[in-house]
């Protein structure tokens, strides 16, 4: 094997090594088959630009970037298949060493169209992937005909996948499927399938297994229909507490309506609902101006794409309020933080919470699109319990009243993130 030495370069003449090429021997038959070149852009000694050829045909395969200029790699992407494209990226999004976001784009049979599409993120940084969207086009035509959901917690994956069958962008059958490990020993310990055969997004069928530890296998234990009902989005009133019966609501809810403002044409809805619990908790006005320019400095926030998931409690971290973020939680979680005097920001998919509408099962975007602090739960009326939300976006969003079954439609599209504050 060729015992390669690497070649500096100083493209811009000041003494300072800009680049650094390695031809690299990766199959390591002693022919070079590839370059890693180096680069450090602003000449501060950090190498802040990689770019692989993987197999030497003089063409960048893999970019890896530090954007921030402190030796931590940001964001990989890469071009797998050679056609000049970038189909697969991963990133860092709050910039601590950890790859948190991950993205693909493949087409399977080098059309030129893609096949799948992949989202997946790893919210705890733990290394493996927490929740994926997963979109493909099974007839080539450019348009995605399945869209799976995937979470995994604790052992358990849950994975949803819908079904275009006639291309109307419309679901027309559904499935969702549910594999446990229990002992972590890699071999399922249960499993379900549940079935929407009429595309109502309501499930009619299913069977369930069981692992039987005298012949380790999967055996079926239920089989029969499930529930088919139909679904109406009630209107959305705002919160009357003098209506209300006040043993019956979680929260405050009247207190934290004093501190509710509309963002107007803003995409700062993360801002103002931290905005929101830092006044209620501290006692103190908080300038929205002052607030996103250092959100903004910060890298937390931007005016033209908002904040990340994953920043949304950045500012509440830089005023000092004591907060833990995390997905997946239930509303007995909400329900105790604010019966315990806590605030809750929680991000939510806005089409559902504003108009009853959920978004196209198969265009590949995030359905959470929103976040909003909820300053309540009414259950004045035990058949139908009311969630109660400061939502910025929303012109009436003061004490905004939301069902209970919307909300939680609208903030399962977010992974059921949540920040408790105390």
């Amino acid at each position: 094997m060729y015992d390669f030495e690497p070649v500096e370069f100083d493209f811009d003449g000041d003494g300072i090594v800009d680049a650094t090429a390695m031809p690299l021997d990766l199959d390591g038959d002693g022919y070079e088959d590839g370059t890693a070149v180096a680069l450090d852009s602003d000449g501060d000694g950090v190498t802040d630009l990689v770019n692989v050829d993987l197999d030497g045909d003089g063409y960048t395969d893999v970019t890896a970037l530090d954007q921030e200029g402190d030796g931590i790699i940001d964001m990989v992407v890469a071009d797998l298949d050679g056609d000049g494209i970038e189909d697969v990226a991963a990133m860092d999004t709050d910039h601590n060493g950890v790859m948190d976001n991950f993205a693909a784009e493949v087409d399977v049979d080098g059309d030129g169209i893609v096949d799948q599409l992949v989202r997946a993120n790893d919210y705890d940084q733990d290394g493996v992937v927490d929740s994926a969207h997963v979109y493909g086009d099974t007839d080539g035509d450019g348009q995605f005909d399945t869209a799976s959901q995937i979470v995994t917690e604790d052992g358990v994956t849950t994975a949803t996948t819908r079904y275009d069958f006639d291309g109307d962008q419309q679901i027309d059958f559904m499935e969702e499927e549910v594999i446990a490990d229990a002992d972590g020993d890699g071999n399922a310990d249960f499993y379900s399938v549940q079935v929407d055969t009429d595309g109502d997004q309501q499930y009619d069928g299913g069977e369930a297994y069981a692992n039987n530890p005298e012949t380790n296998s999967l055996e079926l234990i239920a089989a029969e229909g499930l529930y088919d009902v139909e679904y109406e989005v009630p209107q959305m009133p705002n919160f009357d507490p003098e209506a209300a019966d006040p043993e019956a609501v979680a929260g405050d809810p009247a207190s934290s309506m004093e501190n509710w403002e509309f963002q107007e044409a803003t995409n700062r809805c993360t801002l103002y609902s931290q905005k929101f619990v830092i006044e209620e908790l501290t006692g103190e006005e908080v300038d929205i101006e002052d607030f996103a320019d250092t959100a903004e400095e910060n890298g937390w926030f931007t005016e033209e794409g908002g904040a990340t998931a994953l920043n949304m409690n950045k500012m509440l971290d830089y005023h000092g309020i004591d907060n833990e973020m995390s997905f997946h939680g239930q509303i007995d979680d909400i329900e105790q933080c604010l019966n315990e005097g806590g605030k809750v920001i929680v991000s939510v998919d806005s089409g559902e919470i504003w108009e009853g509408e959920s978004d196209n099962a198969f265009a590949p975007v995030d359905g959470a699109d929103h976040a909003v602090q909820v300053i309540g739960i009414d259950r004045t009326d035990p058949e139908n319990p009311m969630v109660i939300l400061n939502d910025s976006g929303h012109p009436d969003g003061c004490g905004e009243l939301v069902p209970l079954d919307v909300f939680e439609d609208a903030w399962a599209d977010g992974d059921h993130q949540m920040i408790l504050c105390h």
